[in-house]
C-alpha cells in the first residue's frame, strides 16, 4: 500500500491518534523514503492494548513481554513499542527518523540494513553542508548544547579565522551540526568541534561532516604517497570514529590515508 492508502486505513480505524504510532516500514512510506510497504505496522500505549484485549482482539507476548495484535490484514500493533519521539506527518503520528533508524538496527536483519541505508539517503537529501558560513555566536552554541566548555565569542571568531575549513550542517536553514579542519594546511591535519546537535545524532550526519573534512585534507595534502588526519575524540564516542577508519590513541584518535 502507498501512503495515501495508508492515510485512508487510519481515517477509519477507531482508536485514537493520541495513543498509537506509525512504525518501521509503513513510517518510511509517510515519510517518503519508500513508495509501498505490505501493511500497517504502529506502536500503541498499554492503554490502548488494553482496549484492544477487551474489544477481543487475540495476542501474543514479544520477547519483551509486551502484546502484539493482528488487526484484520493489514494493521500489526506492538504495544510500548517506542525508540526515540513521535512527531506528525500529514497528522498521523510517525516515529521519529532518529527511531526510525534504532528500531530498524535493533531488528538486525538484511531487510532492516537495507532500509538503514535508505533512510540514510533520504536524510543525506534533506540536510546541506556548507563550508565557510558559520558564525561565532553560532559557534559558541552548538558547543554549550553537546556539552563542550563555554568560550567567549571573540575567542571563537579568531578560532573560525584560523582554521583551514569549517562546516555547517543546514536542515530549512536551521543549524543542527558543525565541524572544524584546523592544521598547516600541507601536512599537518586535524578535526575539531564535530558536533550534531542531539536530537540529530544517530542518523549518519557526523559521519558525512568527517568524511567531507577528511575529503578536504586529502585533496589538499602535500604530504607525498600517505597522509595523517588526527583529532581528539569526545569521551565515549571512540567507536564512532573507529567506525570511520580512524585508531584510538593515548592522545586522541588518528587515521592514516593514502593519496
Amino acid at each position: 500500500m502507498n501512503k495515501q492508502e495508508i492515510i485512508s486505513i487510519l481515517d477509519d480505524f477507531q482508536y485514537s491518534r493520541d495513543e498509537y504510532w506509525i512504525i518501521t516500514g509503513s513510517a518510511m512510506v509517510l515519510y517518503g523514503i519508500r513508495e509501498q510497504t505490505h501493511d500497517i505496522d504502529m506502536g500503541c500505549t498499554s492503554k490502548m492494548a488494553d482496549q484492544l484485549a477487551a474489544d477481543g482482539y487475540s495476542f501474543s507476548l514479544t520477547e519483551s513481554g509486551n502484546r502484539k495484535f493482528e488487526i484484520g490484514e493489514n494493521i500489526e500493533v506492538f504495544e510500548n513499542w517506542i525508540k526515540d519521539t513521535i512527531g506528525m506527518v500529514d497528522n498521523v503520528p510517525v516515529i521519529s527518523i532518529k527511531g526510525l533508524i534504532l528500531m530498524k538496527q535493533e531488528l538486525g536483519r538484511d531487510k532492516d540494513k537495507k532500509d538503514i541505508a535508505l533512510i540514510k539517503e533520504y536524510i543525506g537529501k534533506k540536510f546541506e553542508l556548507v563550508e565557510n558560513v558559520l558564525k561565532p555566536e553560532d559557534f559558541v552554541r552548538l558547543r554549550a548544547t553537546t556539552g563542550f566548555a563555554d568560550i567567549p565569542v571573540e575567542h571563537a571568531r579568531k578560532a573560525l579565522t584560523n582554521g583551514l575549513i569549517n562546516i555547517s550542517v543546514l536542515k530549512d536553514g536551521e543549524l543542527i551540526g558543525m565541524g572544524r579542519l584546523v592544521g598547516d594546511g600541507a601536512m599537518y591535519w586535524y578535526l575539531q568541534e564535530i558536533v550534531v546537535l542531539p536530537e540529530y545524532q544517530g542518523m549518519g550526519i557526523g559521519t558525512k561532516i568527517v568524511n567531507y573534512l577528511v575529503d578536504y585534507a586529502v585533496k589538499n595534502s602535500s604530504t607525498g604517497e600517505f597522509t595523517t588526519i588526527g583529532g581528539v575524540s569526545a569521551k565515549g564516542k571512540e567507536g564512532f570514529y573507529q567506525k570511520l577508519g580512524f585508531e584510538v590513541i593515548s592522545n586522541g584518535i588518528r587515521k592514516m590515508i593514502e593519496i
